[in-house]
């Protein structure tokens, strides 16, 4: 059940960055798509939460990593949504993706969770195949030099605070019972106020169109969210981060050939081969 619910995961994020894409090239800031997203997904959260009648459970653990988890995770997506914007498609994702690496290493130093041979051989072919994407979508690209720092330094930022979230799910759900409605909720809640604090301090008033795109990326976002939630109960985070941000990737190449018409070299194409060979490695392990 935990490989459907990563299935899951790889459908709704890969979806959530298409969207996120088409409303930048739209002409739509990152600001205003990233609060959008937020404050979508919080409402859809706090719909979920009161139809399920669940009890919140909430307890001070559970609102301060969501809390922070919605903080980290609304100014890292900001981030990366800017190197997005100026960057190429796959080649920004892909090193992004390499973030799930922070949580890994994060759990095997402070959890004591084990990596047999089988995981970490599926770990280091994701990061190999995700290298020869990003190589391949590199090669195409001839931007001013100036450009290509501030897309560098943007993704950097973003690649760090993406930890932040990632680690606060899987603290979460190592807490035992709790409403996952409700700390995804004061997650999303959480990130919406931060982004619209921004937006009001830079007299940033978004435009009805940006709502759009915010609602149906905030949607697959939820869906997202929710099934890595589901799946870190079941499976170890060695095995749940790299697939949930590796599978996206694969994705993020073909819809960047066949919609953005971005170029792919065969390398590209071979790193996905590793890529999924990496998964099929953690599903065995």
């Amino acid at each position: 059940m935990g490989w459907i619910y990563l299935g899951l995961v790889v459908v709704g994020f890969t979806a959530m960055n298409f969207v996120m894409k088409l409303g930048s090239l739209k002409g739509h800031s990152s600001p205003a798509l990233t609060a959008s997203l937020f404050s979508a997904a919080a409402l859809f959260c706090l719909a979920a939460l009161l139809i399920s009648g669940q009890p919140l459970q909430s307890s001070s653990p559970v609102i301060l990593l969501a809390v922070g988890g919605g903080v980290g995770g609304a100014v890292a997506y900001f981030f990366f949504l800017s190197a997005l914007k100026i960057g190429p498609y796959a080649l920004t994702i892909s090193i992004y993706t390499m973030a799930f690496l922070i949580p890994v290493v994060f759990s095997m130093a402070v959890w004591d969770r084990p990596l047999n041979a089988a995981a970490g051989a599926g770990i280091a072919l994701i990061v190999a195949g995700v290298a020869m994407i990003s190589s391949s979508a590199a090669a195409g690209k001839k931007e001013a030099k100036a450009v290509w720092t501030k897309w560098l330094v943007l993704l950097g930022i973003a690649f760090v605070l993406t930890g932040i979230p990632q680690i606060a799910q899987a603290a979460a759900a190592r807490l035992g019972e709790i409403n996952l409605w409700y700390f995804l909720f004061l997650t999303f809640l959480s990130g919406s106020i931060a982004l619209w604090s921004f937006l009001y301090i830079r007299r940033i008033a978004p435009r009805g169109v940006v709502f759009v795109y915010g609602g149906l990326a905030g949607l697959a976002s939820v869906a997202g969210n929710m099934f890595t939630l589901q799946a870190l109960g079941r499976l170890p985070e060695p095995v749940v981060f790299p697939v949930s941000l590796a599978g996206p990737v694969i994705g993020a190449v073909l819809l960047s050939v066949l919609f953005f018409r971005e170029k792919t070299k065969p390398l590209g194409y071979l790193g996905i081969l590793l890529g999924l060979g990496g998964i099929i490695l953690l599903a065995l392990s």
